[in-house]
């Protein structure tokens, strides 16, 4: 009989073995990425298009233009479409982003050519209606002025705004005014010169003839190579950035410095100094300012790498009263970091819980396929998996006081509070 008082064995993750995404080219150059999981009934296809943030002033142009195209092509008006996703039992994402945006289409692998039938159709015929972009405008006004009463979406913003500048691509942020000055025909313009250049990429249980079926849809149209621009990070001078509403009921605040992304030489053993301070439910952060004070129900840290920077970000919201306790907290768990040495129990048990976290995050043809763009569009390729473990079981502690004296030193951060109006 088992004995439920004894704690079953434990060991150690010490190798994940990662499925090899292969790559071919259509007849017009596009690229083609694909994982074929034949243990599944079902499949994904992105179109990954250079165009997110980083690529225009005027951030709404890419927003708009996606979800337009959910709006009815020249075939089919809104409701016939959405219909004809469904039919097929179907479900399409338009998803904008800082460096690139992605249109997704996930289905039963019995219908992959329907499917790609319907998101060649997107694509290629959108038919950008005026009463639906009027529509549009509309929800997306109200969705930001929601947005805009919301603390925590207000300290986001003034954190990458103080980090990289108002003008830079990271740090822009949106407001009702700009929404509404977007006129239709800049939408069609900027979908003209920007959606023809994406990759694809394909993952699941994928038809014998799958790479015919792209070609046939995928292959035979022009693809604009879109230039990447470039722009200089410029900070704001303040440290301190605090947004006051009598509205507010919590205060929500976020302290951050621009830092790097997966290409840095540190970024491992720094990911391993980020989950023992605050990247996970036993962080010292959580312990400390969760469980021992009780000002919060919880409190994250994170390394954001993204294509051409990255940044690193500590957020919480907590009762105003508790603002600056909250603040002095962080700090003192960083000055900590700085001068003791981690104890082998702890880091043995943020290593494992790293080990165990990223094995469950490759269990999916999905999964690994969204491992793989994040880092093929960094310049990288998959062996930055292959390599994590052994990556992550090698950081010491002499390693994490290494990594906190350089990249953590208090004055190099930047704080942005947003909450109620001081008493």
């Amino acid at each position: 009989m088992l004995d439920r008082t004894i704690a079953p064995g434990f060991k150690p993750i010490k190798k994940v073995t990662i499925p090899q995404v292969h790559s071919t080219a259509l007849s017009n150059g596009r690229k083609v990425f694909f994982l074929n999981d034949p243990a599944v009934e079902v499949f994904k296809i992105d179109l990954v298009i250079p165009c997110g943030s980083w690529f225009t002033e005027n951030y709404n142009l890419i927003s708009f233009a996606l979800k337009m195209l959910n709006e009815g092509t020249t075939n089919r008006n809104a409701h016939q479409l959405a219909e004809a996703i469904d039919f097929i039992g179907s479900f399409a994402e338009f998803s904008p982003g800082f460096d690139q945006s992605t249109i997704s289409f996930y289905g039963l692998s019995r219908f992959f050519d329907k499917n790609l039938a319907l998101l060649s159709e997107v694509i290629s015929n959108p038919s950008f209606d005026e009463q639906q972009f009027e529509t549009l405008k509309k929800k997306e006004v109200q969705r930001l002025k929601l947005n805009l009463e919301k603390s925590s979406y207000l300290s986001s913003v003034a954190l990458r705004s103080s980090l990289f500048g108002l003008d830079h691509p990271y740090g822009k942020s949106n407001s009702v005014e700009k929404i509404q000055a977007v006129q239709l025909s800049e939408v069609k313009a900027f979908f003209a010169s920007n959606f023809s250049d994406f990759d694809i990429m394909v993952s699941g249980k994928l038809p014998d003839n799958f790479v015919d079926t792209l070609e046939l849809n995928f292959g035979k149209s022009q693809v604009k190579k879109v230039s990447l621009p470039k722009y200089k990070i410029a900070k704001t001078v303040a440290h301190l950035n605090e947004i006051r509403k009598p509205a507010f009921v919590q205060s929500s605040i976020k302290i951050g410095k621009v830092l790097f992304n997966r290409k840095h030489p540190d970024y491992m053993e720094f990911t391993v100094t980020n989950e023992l301070l605050g990247g996970f439910f036993g962080s010292r952060l959580m312990k400390n300012i969760r469980e021992d004070k009780g000002f919060t129900y919880g409190i994250h840290s994170h390394l954001y790498s993204l294509n051409q920077e990255g940044y690193f970000s500590i957020g919480t919201d907590v009762n105003s009263e508790n603002e600056q306790a909250t603040i002095d907290e962080i700090f003192k768990e960083i000055t900590k970091l700085q001068q003791e040495p981690v104890g082998e129990n702890e880091l043995e048990t943020v290593k494992n819980y790293m080990a165990g976290s990223f094995a469950g995050s490759v269990n999916s043809p999905f999964a690994i396929m969204e491992k793989f763009k994040a880092v093929y569009f960094q310049g990288m390729d998959m062996s930055f998996y292959e390599q994590y473990l052994s990556a992550v079981y090698q950081v010491t502690s002499e390693d994490i006081i290494q990594m906190v004296n350089i990249h953590l030193q208090p004055e190099s951060f930047y704080t942005c509070i947003a909450g109620p109006e001081k008493k």
